[in-house]
């Protein structure tokens, strides 16, 4: 039966529409490819100014990269009369209409490179005068930081102020800020400012100027000191002190853990030992059933009631005598203060430096007090809490300083806490493990590599994040102090003490068939050839799995490496039952080092370059008892392990020599393992 002329029809407009289809999905290819041929023109420093004029003119007539693309010309060896002579073309091919922001981007660094001020600011303001920050915030901010590109880092910073008072979590916009202060920075350090108004060091001095955040601290201790909040304050410090294991302590950690707990004492509700909110009632500027309470189920009346006074700070704005700035300024820091596990790759100020903090994600540029980050070494790792002030980020005074291990056990800590506070308060199911006992010190994954691999931060998590750690962070303080006064016990899995062995075992003939017919034995994906691999946990559960040691077997004899003198014993007792009649013939023993990067630490006789090349060949309990070399050429999970290894050498090798550091030519390692460093993860910047 032949098809109706309906079906025939619809075949024929089905036919028609995927013809179609085909040919957009061409012509997209096709324009694809002409970009791509186009940019790469860009960066060719053969091609001329007309060429480069109709490149511009019609990829980028309306942004502001347009000018970013020139500066990078310059960079390849153009010079500034080519970039001259592109403006006045692509200005000609505009006329007559008004000229896209792309183009009058290029016109005023033109006229920079040509020393006309006049021209210069002209289509500066024109351009701000285009665009609209209510509209489109990245546009507007990526004109604001072109200034900075035309060396006028100063007028950036003097523009993108208020708007940071406004949104201080704005990251976008604090890159370009930070982009803005280290132009500034740069050229005041290089002493070639050239204009006698000096706004690049009028803006580093704004940014350094402390003043407003220590006249808050000190009107609030003032309040405190004056009302019936300074006797709760004391109270409960008391109640805080007495679940610390301080009898080691000295004055530097006493004073330490004092500052935090005060600090938080201001910032956030109180609560007892048990959990339970402290009774403030009695006091005029508290509410007594804890409103605001964030770690129980009355969080939701601290959102239905903004003004609730529940803590000293919000008092302290709340009082009619506070006066109106002082009282602004405790809201901001109110509402966006963060607290965290601050790592900071570079700690060198210029002016501020970049914080991760590694649990939540956030990232900020803050500045330091100078006597708060003077010696730090790369990679160290703050606890404690920043705020913003006037939109500018600044870290308190209270707070310690971690080496990456400790930071990266702190953070698995907490990670684990606010995990388990979400599951209980919300409720929902979930598989979520037991709360630790204490920080894992030398045990946790590389936390300080987490926010480098691609894992995008989960939106809102810092709300959760900087309360918890807020009211942990004298317990957490005083695990730190715990474990540099005693070296504290390292252990396996199964929870014992942890040993490294390597073992000779004799047996009769080739047991290796007679340990694959068990469970427990078995190959590695990606292990080394000819090794057997002794899992623990249960049977058929693989991601469950842990590698309780590595055999390689051979006719006659097995090499072991296991992590516990219990655990040898037991391999010797299996290795008897399956007829290998063992006899133990060679056994070396280490003990894994938590504050010397996880593993042996040779003789002090040794040079730095003899040590380095002892360690590449040692096994280190955080490898899974791999040697470094090994798990250079591992899977993923293995190279992260050993990006956070070499950073905890870089951060040891740079402490002072009577805080343990020693030289080490950590560039000669990463060389010689063929392990390329992970540089800090970068925004875009607009500019």
């Amino acid at each position: 039966m032949g098809k109706s002329n309906s079906r025939k029809k619809q075949e024929r407009a089905k036919a028609v529409a995927r013809r179609a289809q085909q040919e957009r999905r061409r012509a997209k290819v096709a324009r694809e490819r002409q970009s791509a041929e186009r940019y790469k023109q860009l960066t060719d420093p053969s091609a001329s100014p007309a060429d480069i004029a109709g490149i511009l003119a019609a990829e980028l007539p309306e942004r502001v990269f347009a000018a970013d693309m020139m500066r990078l010309r310059m960079s390849l060896g153009v010079p500034a009369e080519e970039v001259r002579e592109t403006a006045r073309l692509l200005l000609e091919r505009a006329a007559p209409e008004p000229p896209g922001l792309g183009v009058l981007a290029v016109a005023a660094l033109a006229a920079h490179l040509a020393g006309d001020e006049d021209a210069e600011h002209g289509y500066a303001n024109e351009l701000l005068a285009r665009v609209d920050v209510s509209r489109d915030p990245g546009q507007w901010l990526a004109v604001v930081g072109s200034a900075t590109g035309r060396d006028h880092p100063g007028e950036t910073c003097e523009l993108i102020e208020p708007y940071l008072r406004e949104h201080p979590d704005d990251e976008l916009a604090a890159d370009v800020y930070a982009h803005a202060l280290a132009s500034a920075h740069l050229q005041a350090s290089a002493q070639v400012q050239a204009e006698p108004g000096k706004p690049e060091e009028a803006a580093l001095d704004r940014y350094r100027d402390r003043s407003v955040v220590d006249a808050l601290d000190r009107a609030v201790d003032e309040f405190t000191q004056r009302t019936s909040w300074g006797e709760i304050i004391r109270t409960w410090m008391d109640q805080e002190r007495v679940g610390q294991k301080s009898r080691r302590w000295g004055a530097f950690e006493r004073d330490a853990t004092d500052a935090l707990l005060a600090e938080v004492a201001v910032l956030f509700p109180f609560y007892d030992a048990a959990g339970d909110p402290f009774d403030t009632a009695g006091d005029p500027f508290t509410d007594a059933d804890g409103a605001g309470d964030p770690f129980t189920d009355d969080a939701g009346d601290a959102e239905e009631d903004e003004h609730a006074v529940d803590t000293p700070l919000r008092a302290f704005a709340a009082d009619p005598d506070t006066p109106a700035d002082l009282a602004a300024r405790a809201a901001e820091r109110d509402q966006h203060v963060r607290y965290g596990v601050w790592q900071v790759a570079d700690p060198a100020p210029s002016p501020g430096v970049w914080c991760t903090e590694l649990v939540s994600g956030i990232r900020r540029y803050a500045q330091f007090p100078k006597e708060v980050i003077a010696g730090a070494p790369p990679w160290s790792v703050w606890l404690g809490a920043l705020a913003p002030a006037e939109g500018i980020w600044r870290t308190t005074r209270a707070g310690i300083w971690l080496s990456p291990i400790e930071g990266d056990a702190i953070a698995e800590y907490v990670e684990d806490a606010v995990g388990n506070m979400l599951h209980t308060i919300t409720g929902e199911p979930g598989d979520y493990p037991p709360a630790l006992e204490q920080v894992r010190f030398g045990q946790a994954e590389p936390y300080c590599v987490r926010w480098e691999t691609g894992e995008e931060p989960e939106p809102k998590v810092g709300d959760f994040t900087s309360p918890v750690i807020a009211r942990m962070a004298s317990q957490l303080a005083s695990w730190v102090w715990h474990k540099r006064a005693e070296r504290p016990l390292l252990t396996n899995t199964d929870g014992e003490p942890m040993v490294l062995i390597d073992a000779t075992i004799l047996v009769d003939g080739d047991v290796t068939e007679r340990l694959f017919a068990r469970p427990d034995f078995g190959e590695e994906e990606n292990g080394e050839e000819g090794q057997v691999v002794w899992w623990g946990g249960p049977d058929g559960a693989e991601e469950e799995r842990v590698v309780l040691g590595r055999l390689t077997p051979e006719p006659g004899l097995i090499s072991v490496q296991v992590n516990s003198q219990r655990r040898l014993k037991k391999l010797l007792r299996i290795l008897k039952e399956i007829g290998g009649a063992p006899k133990l013939t060679v056994e070396s023993r280490s003990e894994p080092s938590l504050d010397f990067a996880w593993g042996p630490v040779p003789g002090q006789s040794l040079t730095p370059r003899q040590w380095a090349e002892n360690w590449l060949d040692q096994p280190v309990a955080v490898l899974e008892f791999h040697t470094p070399r090994h798990a250079a050429g591992g899977d993923p999970a293995d190279l992260l392990r050993l990006e956070g290894l070499l950073r905890q050498l870089e951060y040891q090798s740079a402490l002072p020599a009577e805080r343990g550091g020693r030289p080490i030519d950590t560039a000669w390692l990463r060389a010689e393992l063929g392990h390329e460093a992970l540089a800090p993860q970068q925004r875009l910047d607009p500019c």
